[in-house]
Parts: structure tokens; sequence; C-alpha cells
């Protein structure tokens, strides 16, 4: 059952007092002065973890640790590509440091033109290996008329699951210890639980499909929390690093390098570089449940 949220313009609507949170999270809260739950959030778990202005010495102990836990070994870190800012700015400062990246893309059958371009002038300026995981289309059309089906908010966990699971799976089969996150502070540190559901629920990926799919997943990949937790960085050791994070990352001024470097094109919006994404936090989301990522 999902909550009731409040629009603008509805009785009851409210926006936080210092930011552009509103009532569309139905969970949100604020105290006497208009001020959200989620700037104490912020306050209270990314700050004290988080230094805008960049960490230089944690950024180089991060690097050296990458290069030496992978010396001796064809690739010291795997990097996942979509075409989009951060991902193709991460692979910028991969080669910058003089990583060795296996770099994967996994290819759901929405990519963009745009994002293609983006991925094949970045691998072929920075000399890296690309590996690219084509997913079966009529698994991943059945699983995605699925979650139309079952109409729930997150329509980007079919594509999310099998790009993590392709991802992770690719890098435990090459025995890479560190994996290199695109996720930031800067621009994702803040998303409602109410609006999504976790990707990497798998018991719920596979209830949808079993009530609302036709065909069989039979060469889906698929990753649950119990995999990835155990079997790849418990047991495998496998480290994941979200190097952004330890600099000063501005979105704007890391389009400006991209497209200068590599001749990288924006897409037009927040994860456009999928055209299913597009249609999800374009259309679905804002106009079905009003929640609006954008």
């Amino acid at each position: 059952m999902l909550k009731k949220i409040k629009r603008a313009g509805e009785p009851g609507y409210k926006q936080c007092s210092v930011t552009i949170m509103d009532t569309t999270d139905p969970d949100i809260t604020f105290d006497d002065n208009g001020i959200s739950n989620w700037v104490y959030y912020f306050r209270e778990k990314i700050l004290p973890n988080w230094k805008p202005e960049g960490n230089p010495e944690a950024f180089e102990t991060l690097i050296q640790r990458i290069k030496s836990d992978g010396k001796d070994k064809e690739y010291d870190c795997a990097l996942g590509l979509s075409g989009g800012v951060d991902s193709s700015y991460l692979a910028y400062i991969a080669k910058r440091e003089g990583l060795r990246p296996l770099i994967v893309h996994t290819d759901a059958g929405w990519n963009s033109e745009i994002a293609v371009e983006n991925i094949e002038n970045i691998v072929k300026l920075c000399g890296f290996d690309l590996f690219t995981v084509v997913i079966d289309w009529d698994e991943m059309r059945d699983l995605q008329l699925a979650f139309l089906r079952a109409g729930v908010p997150n329509q980007d966990i079919p594509q999310d699951h099998t790009i993590f699971a392709a991802f992770y799976g690719l890098a435990a089969k090459h025995r890479i210890k560190w994996v290199l996150s695109g996720h930031n502070n800067a621009c994702e540190s803040i998303l409602p639980p109410a609006w999504g559901h976790d990707a990497l629920d798998v018991c719920h990926l596979n209830a949808i499909h079993r009530r609302f799919g036709e065909g069989r997943l039979g060469s889906f990949p698929r990753m649950g929390r119990i995999r990835y937790g155990l079997r790849y960085t418990l047991l495998g050791g496998m480290r994941v690093a979200k190097p952004l994070d330890l600099l000063p990352y501005k979105k704007a001024e890391a389009m400006d390098v991209l497209e200068r470097e590599f001749g990288w094109q924006y897409y037009g919006g927040k994860h456009f570089e999928s055209r299913w994404t597009r249609f999800f936090q374009g259309w679905w989301l804002p106009t079905k449940f009003g929640y609006d990522k954008r």
C-alpha cells in the first residue's frame, strides 16, 4: 500500500525551508522552523563522513592501495560505464591516475545513441579494455512488462538489477578486488525510501516475474544481497570505492572536462543515457506517483 503524498497546490502541501524536499515524500517531517528531517539527516549522517571540498590525502591513499593490490594483475580495478556523467568522469579519473580498470558495460537494450558514442570514445581514447554484457532481449522485455503490469513505482529495477549482477559477476570472475563506483554525495546523497525499492531485492524481482511474467529468465543475471555481501565482499574480499566522494566533484565542471577530453555529449537529463530511465524518471514517477527525481 503506497503512502499518500501531497503535491504542490493540494491542501497540506509543504516544502522544506532549506531544501527543495517537500510532502511528495510521504515520510517527511518538519521542525518548528520548517526545516525537514532531510536537512538533519544530511548534517548528521552525510557531512561528518564527507568533505565537499575534497580529501586529497584519502584520495591518494586509495589510488595507491588499488595499484598495490592489483600489482602484476591484468586489471587493478573494475568500472561500470554507462556513458553518463558520473561513470564517464570516473573513467577519466582512472586514466589520469594511471589505473588499469576493466571497463564493463551492460547492454539491457535501452542505450541511447549518445550513450553508446560516449562509451566508445572514452574507451578508445583512454585505451581501456571494454567488456559488454548483452542481456537477452526477450527476457528483458518480459521482465520489464511484468513490472509495468505490477504497477510498482520503481520500474528501473529490471535494468538496474541486471547491470549490478552482470558487473559484479564479471569482476569476481576476473578476481578483481577493487570496484569503482560513480555514486557520490554531491549528486545523490538524499533519496526518500518511499520513492523506490532496493534494486538488489532478488525476491521482489522474482515474485513480480512469477505473477506477471510470461516466460523464463534463463540467462538473466541476478544477484541478491546475500550473494553480494557474503560471496563477493566477505568471502571474495571485493571492495567498493567511491573516488568521487574524495574529490571536489561538481557535475557541471565534470561535464566540461568530458566534452573537452572525449567529445562527450549530454543526453538531456539525470540518467537519461538510458531511454528507459528517461521514461521512468521523466514520466512514470512524476505523473503516476508524484515522485520527481529530476
